[in-house]
């Protein structure tokens, strides 16, 4: 049944290419676009239809995509007729479309990107996920949503589950629902890289005609380290940062034609980016700006301007509205508790350059003989903090600063490279002969970034909330790369990027194609003491990790743990309980204990919770078995029911009823 989502894809796709696209060099990579936001709207709406209807279940998605692709193959059909062609015209469309793209990123490029998408695609496909974040909260909520047959909060342990943005975690919800597997879990962010680098095309053509300014652009999104490996997980920043970059095509694009179609799938990308994650409005916010004022400075367009924020709104409450209700309802805010590390306290302009400087040197980081080039970096740092007069870790500016040396870790890698060509780029942006439109999508790009940097934090695993800035200021990339260099240097600067980012496809630390047990044990170890690099590898757990192609996923999602979590695992399932509770801390791998304990019939419940959530628990829950994550005492009691202790390693314990 999971067809039915890619036959829905398929079918909106030639619906926006017959109505809207079907003259333009550009056809199938804007219907494609378009296509993709009206189906992700589809789902975002009916899952909140269905929640309200506590018909969250397999018959009832199931049955709403036969409706809807009943509906759009009807409409289909109409315009087929109504613009007299056929499929196979409709196919050669998209074709000779697809030829002029190839020929204008270039072979090579095309072979180079190749390479990492499909190595990126196996592991997708093959690994289990089991991403840190996605364990906590991200997949743990939709056993949840099954279980209650809706998406409404529940109590729970982790916050983050039931106050986080949940978009990405609905179209988990459908794709689980539609197969009965986990297997497509991590094909939605490797599916919107690959839908990033098309919008980045797009954009590109729009700021310039130059082949190698695509060519440059389209390698230095793809090869980001930090991208590469997020698109083989289940988080969410490449989701998000889909819809930034959608939104700043459609701006630009409507800027460029006027054409109102443009307006309509901005709409949707903003209410979309809303519901995925909330570091869309920081890095939306310059382009929003941009267009108001474009549009009102010029009367002809005040009424798409009061059309557009009518839709804006109204989209953006159909979407968002329901979820925020739910999270005031509990928490006392639409956007729930944000804890210190994420929100930025200024007390003046030292703080905010404090921040910002942090937020770059992040990614600056890199192995070197004795660490001195990251020691020569961090230096720098604590200098310019001296000369503002503030600490390098002053209150409000976020986590404790940490130089990186390199991380294949989703949650930790940086992009040195491309920082570096950041950096350059800026003093050569006074120099290249950029159009208008390009200098002001420059400009726009860096504040975006600016924006970010003065709302959010520095955290150190803040490089997966720079992806969106990365992706967005890709064709700046291309346009003043492609302007100095010549053609064989734009080859080499492609070519570089690939070969760097090839490791972080192959040997990503969670999920690794080949693996890294084999690298750190008979590679690395020669390379570590002639350069005297100095990087503890036995001091890392689970560095060393089979291939996904032979692994379990047991021992994926539990990594070194699993012969002790096995042992643990075994005792409670020899109780035979039809009811577990959770008595989990914050970052409790609740997906990973639902995955190996999942069973017919079983029911799971947080219990015992100590957040506002807790008014959430149900009175008439009594476990048969509670799985503690935190010590209650030999003796525990909840819900009117006595529960003794058996304790175990691995600071876990398994509470049973008194007999």
């Amino acid at each position: 049944m999971i067809l039915l989502l890619s036959l829905a894809l398929w079918l909106n796709t030639a619906i926006c290419y017959l109505t809207f696209y079907q003259n333009g060099r550009q056809s199938f990579r804007r219907s494609a676009l378009a296509a993709s936001l009206g189906v992700f709207f589809f789902l975002a709406a009916i899952t909140e239809i269905l929640g309200v209807l506590n018909a969250i279940t397999s018959m009832a998605v199931t049955g709403s995509w036969l409706v809807f692709d009943l509906f759009l193959l009807l409409h289909y059909l109409r315009l087929q007729k109504k613009h007299n062609t056929s499929f196979s015209q409709i196919t050669k469309g998209w074709l000779s479309g697809a030829r002029a793209f190839v020929q204008r990123a270039g072979i090579f490029t095309i072979i180079l990107l190749s390479v990492i998408s499909v190595a990126t695609l196996i592991v997708a496909i093959v690994a289990t996920p089991n991403n840190l974040d996605s364990l906590c909260y991200h997949l743990s909520r939709l056993g949840y949503w099954v279980q209650n047959k809706n998406v409404s909060h529940y109590a729970s342990h982790i916050e983050r589950s039931i106050s986080f943005s949940p978009f990405s975690e609905y179209v988990h919800l459908h794709t689980f629902l539609l197969s009965g597997t986990e297997r497509y879990f991590q094909l939605l962010q490797w599916s919107c890289l690959v839908g990033i680098l098309a919008i980045i095309s797009l954009l590109t053509e729009l700021l310039s005609d130059s082949k190698w300014t695509m060519r440059i652009a389209l390698t230095f999104a793809a090869t980001l380290p930090i991208a590469v490996l997020e698109s083989m997980t289940t988080q969410n920043d490449l989701v998000v940062a889909f819809f930034i970059i959608a939104t700043a095509f459609y701006v630009f694009d409507f800027a460029k034609t006027q054409n109102r179609t443009s307006l309509i799938f901005l709409v949707l990308a903003v209410g979309l980016g809303m519901m995925t994650k909330g570091t869309f409005a920081f890095y939306a916010l310059p382009f929003g700006l941009y267009l108001f004022i474009f549009m009102v400075s010029r009367p002809e367009l005040y009424k798409s301007l009061v059309a557009l924020a009518a839709g804006t709104l109204v989209i953006l409450l159909l979407l968002n509205a329901p979820f925020w209700f739910r999270t005031y309802q509990l928490f006392g805010s639409p956007i729930g508790p944000m804890t210190n590390g994420n929100k930025t306290h200024f007390n003046g302009p030292a703080d905010y350059i404090s921040s910002l400087s942090k937020h770059v040197v992040l990614h600056l980081g890199f192995v070197s003989p004795g660490n001195k080039y990251n020691i020569l970096i961090e230096n720098q740092l604590k200098k310019l903090h001296h000369a503002m007069g503030i600490p390098l870790n002053s209150a409000g500016t976020g986590m404790d600063f940490k130089m990186n040396k390199l991380n294949f870790n989703e949650d930790f890698a940086h992009n040195f490279l491309a920082i570096w060509l950041i950096i350059f780029s800026i003093p050569l942006l006074f120099f290249a002969r950029l159009s208008r439109p390009a200098k002001l999508y420059s400009r726009l790009a860096l504040l975006s970034f600016l924006v970010f940097c003065f709302f959010i934090a520095y955290q150190t695993y803040g490089s997966r909330l720079h992806i969106a800035f990365f992706m967005l200021y890709s064709p700046v990339i291309g346009l003043v790369y492609s302007s100095f260099l010549s053609g064989f240097l734009s080859k080499s600067l492609v070519f570089i990027l690939w070969l760097a980012a090839l490791p972080f496809a192959l040997l990503s630390v969670t999920h690794p194609l080949l693996s890294t047990k084999w690298f750190f044990e008979t590679v690395f170890p020669p390379i570590n003491s002639a350069l005297n690099l100095n990087i503890n590898i036995e001091g890392n757990m689970n560095l060393k990790q089979e291939s996904v192609l032979f692994s379990t996923p047991e021992k994926a999602l539990w990594g070194d743990y699993w012969p002790e979590t096995e042992k643990f695992l075994k005792e409670v399932n020899a109780h035979h309980p039809k009811k577990i509770g959770f008595d989990f801390e914050e970052d409790s791998h609740d997906y990973a204990y639902q995955y190996s304990l999942r069973s017919p019939g079983r029911v799971f419940e947080h219990v015992a919770v100590r957040n506002l959530s807790g008014t959430l628990e149900k009175p008439d829950f009594q476990p048969d078995v509670i799985i503690a994550e935190r010590y209650e005492g030999e003796k525990f009691s909840y819900h009117n029911k006595l529960y003794i202790s058996l304790a175990f390693a691995l600071d876990r314990w398994l509470y049973v009823p008194v007999p």
